[in-house]
């Protein structure tokens, strides 16, 4: 966008906040029923100048959740690092922080690429009160999507409440309530936590609009073309020194921030956010989503085990806040492993995007939200030409994938090691989109949106990268680094020969599903893709050469069994689980969680409730936050864990399978638990509630799927056709869902 471009945009964005006027919007259906009048009560909307008196309604909290397990409460902060986040795929910050992230808004040239630090406009804290304050409390209502404060004293009340909306996704959003019951005013102490001017961006004008203030900026160094020298609008709401309040008065004030790439819809968001604020909108319109788009949707809820339930929703809450609800005028970016709200120079990634985000985050979304998984996997979509061109500067064949990207699409990982021999990401890719496909079967993506495109050109990448050797009629890999990345350059990386044969195997696949037909030439290679194996000991050897107590960084080679479904036998799978974790004496949180799902699988009870409870050890109280590594080390907050972990609990303790044919399930109840229920599974668009306890389970239909489904119980041969609303029991066993 031209230097113009932007002036011609802020011009029409100061028009629009100049000429504001509150527009009024009808509340009902915002969850006010005729019922709860009798509830409301009088208060007051302030926006700086702007007043509004309206009878307000609190909005009852969902009835299906209970606070006790949605709401973390505590009297005593933890440290910044350990604050939560808020965020909703557009905007983030950890609250409180002196820093926001735009999603897609880098800066730095080449691998110096990160997230561009954003003066927190929407920090704002209450730092005095003129009266004695009695008890003080500090929430994470994962329920409301929310974080909020809570002072009270004899006759006052006060709540600040912060949250990025997920309808208007370009607001951060505080507002403060308080309810003054004494004979005089009470005064409240504002400070603004702006931090020092960021190091990543250049401000260009800053313009104060009545109660708003505009900042115009733009960042100073993009990663590879001086044509992405991105800009960016931040519209924040002036905040005072001091906030009054009369005696008798009940108001509510809020501070809205608006970032966006331009300034017109930086003003728009900004003026809508107004607007439903004044006609009490703008909370009841972000509680919705995540009541009836998210949890209602689908969750995950143990009997019995407050503190596991807690940890469940939190890990839930935080990786639902990183994709978009709806679709926005800028695409979204993808998942880094500590999410939007973190990415700096030199920390946490600096909120690049890599196999994280298709290994570990995507499974838990996609097997609850397949809207959810489709926008991940569009983010790969987006950049097919980037992986293309990549892979002609580095001597291959149709599209290959950079161990780390950003804005460009183009490699920004500043270790040369890794961004040379790591190359499984691509595969990776190609698995999610295989994964995408089983559980959807959506052709529009394969045959119109650009899914098969990228399918048969990862395909390709692998043909080129391939080396084949004659004497054993045999493709190989050779000069790879492992997702072990302790052990660079190996030949025949296990795991990365097989993520290469499943992409080759993919196109047959899916296809087929569009009426087209694959190169030959694919499968034929995947027949003879070389998978390293010791026949005397029965076991995968992670790479050509590799002896057994040879330490390694991570899970590797005990994905062949899950995620990747490699026909294993049990005894195999067994010696790989049993080398495997002795070599491995430390290893990020996911490790954990996939030997979880591997002693599952071979009714190892026990040893899968040991790696089960070991991933506990990254979970930061109070707000459930993660680390990369045991006791708060390593990269915040780390997503890759928390996706990590809801698959031992889905696909480990669910015990889910995702097939070309079926949805398969063999359940198992969670360590201290009494119930398992999984609501929503988003199989062929028909949604699933599944109710496990320590005999039966129970299975209901809620949405019609694209035909008629059945479940299928291999070990009697019973086989019921399911109607909607019409649950079914079983005693628990191995099942599946299927269509008819």
């Amino acid at each position: 966008m031209s230097i113009k471009e932007v002036n011609d945009r802020t011009n029409v964005s100061i028009s629009i906040l100049s000429n504001k006027q509150p527009r009024s919007f009808t509340t009902r259906g915002q969850g006010h029923s005729d019922s709860d009048s009798r509830h409301a009560k009088y208060v007051t909307m302030i926006h700086g100048n702007t007043q509004k008196r309206i009878k307000y309604t609190e909005r009852p909290y969902p009835a299906f959740l209970n606070p006790d397990v949605t709401v973390f409460t505590t009297e005593q902060l933890p440290d910044a690092m350990s604050m939560p986040t808020i965020g909703n795929g557009h905007v983030a910050t950890v609250v409180h922080s002196d820093t926001m992230y735009l999603g897609g808004l880098y800066n730095g040239y080449n691998v110096t690429s990160h997230r561009a630090r954003l003066q927190s406009t929407s920090s704002i804290s209450i730092t005095g009160f003129s009266f004695d304050v009695d008890t003080r409390k500090y929430s994470l209502d994962v329920g409301r999507g929310m974080y909020i404060e809570r002072y009270t004293s004899d006759f006052v009340t006060i709540e600040l409440k912060m949250y990025a909306h997920q309808v208007l996704f370009s607001l951060l959003v505080t507002e403060i309530s308080v309810i003054n019951g004494l004979a005089g005013s009470v005064h409240l102490n504002l400070s603004h936590n702006l931090g020092p001017p960021s190091d990543d961006t250049d401000i260009s004008n800053t313009t104060v609009i009545g109660d708003a203030r505009l900042y115009m900026g733009y960042i100073k160094e993009p990663e590879y073309h001086a044509k992405d020298k991105m800009p960016f609008i931040i519209i924040s709401s002036i905040v005072p020194d001091v906030m009054t309040v009369a005696a008798g008065e009940s108001v509510r004030r809020v501070f809205i921030t608006s970032v966006d790439f331009t300034s017109y819809l930086a003003a728009e968001y900004f003026q809508l956010g107004l607007d439903f604020f004044l006609n009490d909108m703008l909370e009841s319109t972000h509680e919705q989503v995540w009541e009836q788009h998210n949890w209602q949707k689908g969750r995950i809820d143990v009997g019995g085990n407050n503190n596991l339930s807690r940890i469940n929703y939190a890990a839930m809450y935080y990786l639902l806040s990183e994709i978009p609800e709806k679709d926005q005028v800028e695409p979204f970016f993808g998942i880094s492993p500590g999410g939007l709200a973190h990415g700096a120079l030199n920390k946490d990634y600096e909120g690049h995007v890599f196999w994280d985000q298709e290994t570990w985050m995507f499974p838990p979304m996609l097997l609850l939200y397949s809207d959810k998984g489709k926008k991940i996997v569009k983010t790969r979509v987006r950049n097919h030409a980037a992986a293309k061109q990549y892979a002609q500067q580095r001597g291959y064949q149709g599209a290959m994938y950079p161990w780390e990207i950003a804005f460009s699409g183009l490699n920004v990982c500043p270790s040369t090691a890794c961004s040379k021999y790591e190359q499984h990401i691509t595969g990776d890719i190609a698995f999610a989109f295989k994964q995408y496909i089983m559980m959807t079967r959506d052709s529009d993506f394969i045959e119109n949106e650009g899914g098969a495109d990228v399918i048969t050109d990862i395909a390709s990448f692998w043909m080129s990268r391939m080396t084949y050797n004659k004497s054993e009629d045999r493709y190989e890999i050779h000069e790879v680094m492992p997702p072990d990345e302790y052990h660079y350059p190996v030949n025949n990386s296990v795991y990365t020969n097989s993520v290469a044969k499943i992409s080759l195997l993919l196109p047959k696949y899916a296809l087929s599903l569009v009426n087209k037909t694959a190169d030959p030439k694919f499968e034929e290679n995947a027949k003879k893709t070389y998978i390293p194996f010791n026949d005397t000991g029965k076991w995968h050897p992670e790479f050509d050469g590799y002896t057994q107590d040879t330490t390694v960084k991570q899970a590797d080679v005990v994905l062949l069994g899950f995620p990747l479904m490699e026909n294993i036998s049990t005894d195999v799978r067994k010696n790989d689980l049993n080398i495997y974790e002795k070599a491995t004496p430390g290893g990020p949180a996911m490790t954990w969680g996939m030997f979880a799902v591997g002693w599952l699988e071979l009714n190892d009870t026990s040893k899968a409730e040991a790696a089960f409870k070991k991933q506990f050890q990254n979970v930061i109280p109070p707000f459930y936050t993660w680390s990369e590594e045991p006791g708060g080390r390593g990269a915040r907050n780390f997503l890759t864990g928390i996706g990590g972990y809801l698959q031992s609990l889905m696909f480990g303790y669910g015990g889910f399978r995702i097939f070309e044919d079926r949805l398969q399930f063999d359940p198992t109840l969670p360590p201290d638990t009494s119930t398992f229920n999984i609501t929503g599974v988003d199989y062929l668009g028909g949604y699933f509630d599944f109710s496990f306890d320590t005999k039966y389970m129970t299975i209901n239909q809620t949405k019609s799927a694209m035909d008629e489904m059945k479940i299928v119980v291999p070990s009697t041969g019973q086989a019921q056709t399911l109607d909607i609303g019409v649950i079914v029991q079983y005693q628990r066993c191995k099942a599946a869902l299927m269509l008819v």
